[in-house]
């Protein structure tokens, strides 16, 4: 009697903890650039919450070189200078970043519409996160990356509601890869606006 008590104990323990491990998968489509029509790339985009965090993986055809808009070096987000922007040949590796925004209280973005307003200390607590960045030079951009529950985005908010945000992707094009310094500052920067973005949205569960 007492070992099967023991081997019940357990069991309900292991099932408690895979409750609290178990994850949800959600798919969008990342759309064309500043919302555009065709899409990028249909269901391009995944994104699994957790009890302790997000994770979001993008895959999606490479924008050709010289055939979207560039964004310009003045269009940077934050107190940091970006390099300028060069626009690619056919043949030359280009920069891409992959950003998360994460409104962690969807019901309180203003208009109803999750966006801009909503970012930073404000009803709706919108946190933008630097998921990813690749170099690109194949037909296909790949990006994957997570934010963790408490983490703190540069605009001070934090990840705080991982299972109920609202949560946007968008990618950002850089120009053409540049070296050293330049090669790091298009890496790890924000630059342009929703005019030159490649996004998709998953709504609150």
């Amino acid at each position: 009697m007492r070992q099967s008590t023991k081997i019940l104990a357990v069991a309900a323990a292991l099932a408690l903890a895979f409750v609290a491990c178990q994850t949800t998968r959600e798919v969008a489509d990342i759309g064309g650039q500043g919302g555009s029509e065709p899409n990028l790339a249909s269901g391009g985009a995944e994104l699994e919450r957790a009890e302790d965090g997000i994770w979001l993986r993008v895959s999606s055809p490479r924008p050709e070189a010289g055939s979207y808009e560039y964004p310009t070096a003045d269009m940077v987000i934050g107190d940091l200078p970006h390099p300028d922007v060069v626009v690619g040949d056919e043949d030359d590796s280009e920069v891409f970043t992959l950003w998360g925004f994460v409104f962690n209280q969807p019901q309180d973005c203003t208009d109803a519409t999750c966006d801009a307003d909503d970012l930073g200390p404000t009803p709706a607590q919108g946190a933008v996160f630097h998921i990813d960045a690749t170099i690109a030079s194949t037909m296909t951009i790949e990006f994957e990356g997570g934010v963790t529950f408490g983490e703190a985005a540069p605009n001070g908010v934090v990840l705080s509601n991982p299972m109920g945000a609202e949560v946007h992707v968008a990618i950002a094009p850089h120009g053409k890869a540049l070296t050293g310094q330049d090669l790091q500052g298009q890496l790890n920067l924000a630059i342009g606006n929703t005019t030159l973005w490649w996004a998709g949205a998953f709504p609150p569960p």
